[in-house]
């Protein structure tokens, strides 16, 4: 297996509020809009126990959304998401599934409608990373990382698609990288695999558009979430930071509200198009 500097795994499992209750010390979304852009829709975001997925969830019960908070290994984290997107009025419940495995996949899906009635909405961000020397890499790792980060969003929306085309509605995010955009060195397969899944994005926005159903992307920098921190804090995050124009990096609410604006009727046009809330660290 390749050296790494990093942990090689980020389980990434990891807008009207129906009431105002406030959220506990630490729990609160930063900068939480109070609309209902996402009033009464089914959302499922995969890997949504932590970090972006997780803010994604909360950001879609605040803004209407019933919510399917998809993780694999880690029940106790995944409740805490639920439990606060209940906590802002939302029905929300949690799916274990590894679904880089197709039929896990389409159960995944099945279950989510048979809970809620229908599927609107689907994030694609679960994923892990891999970090270390092109020539270490070993087969097993690079097929391990292509089928997490790329392979499962196949799978996911394969389930998810028939049901969005009967209805002629549906959106689809993606959850992309930055390295996908740049390249980064020792990060081969991680980068292959956000490419590629930008690369899906733009295909299904050919092919479903015509069908109702927008499918678009986001592509992150560095985000701060507990997973990130040894990256954060470390030589090589200072160095990436120096790329960043506004001298900081994302916080996983401020990618979540790029993510809700994609789930919402304020995007209508957007189709295959990636954003980048990246600080400046990549300009198309």
């Amino acid at each position: 297996m390749s050296r790494s500097r990093f942990p090689s795994r980020i389980d990434r499992d990891d807008v009207g509020l129906h009431h105002r209750r406030r959220l506990p010390p630490g729990h609160r979304c930063q900068g939480l809009p109070v609309t209902g852009a996402l009033a009464d829709r089914v959302v499922l975001v995969t890997g949504s126990s932590r970090g972006i997925g997780a803010e994604v969830a909360v950001k879609a019960a605040a803004n209407g959304a019933r919510v399917a908070v998809h993780y694999h290994r880690s029940p106790e984290v995944a409740n805490r998401t639920v439990e606060r997107a209940r906590e802002v009025g939302a029905d929300a419940e949690s799916f274990d599934a590894d679904i880089a495995d197709g039929g896990q996949a389409e159960a995944l899906v099945r279950r989510v409608i048979d809970r809620f009635g229908r599927l609107d909405g689907l994030v694609n961000n679960a994923g892990r990373t891999q970090v270390g020397p092109f020539l270490e890499i070993e087969p097993a790792e690079w097929d391990d990382v292509i089928r997490t980060d790329l392979t499962a969003a196949f799978h996911t929306c394969r389930a998810a698609l028939p049901s969005m085309v009967e209805r002629g509605s549906g959106t689809i995010v993606n959850v992309a990288s930055r390295l996908a955009q740049i390249g980064v060195a020792e990060t081969a397969a991680y980068t292959a695999a956000k490419a590629g899944l930008i690369g899906l994005t733009r295909a299904l926005a050919k092919e479903f558009g015509p069908r109702g159903i927008r499918v678009n992307a986001v592509a992150p920098g560095v985000t701060v979430t507990e997973m990130t921190s040894d990256l954060v804090d470390s030589e090589e995050g200072a160095r990436r930071l120096r790329d960043m124009p506004l001298g900081r990096f994302g916080r996983a609410d401020e990618v979540a509200d790029a993510v809700i604006f994609l789930l919402s009727d304020a995007s209508s046009l957007f189709l295959g198009q990636t954003l980048n809330p990246n600080a400046g660290g990549y300009m198309p």
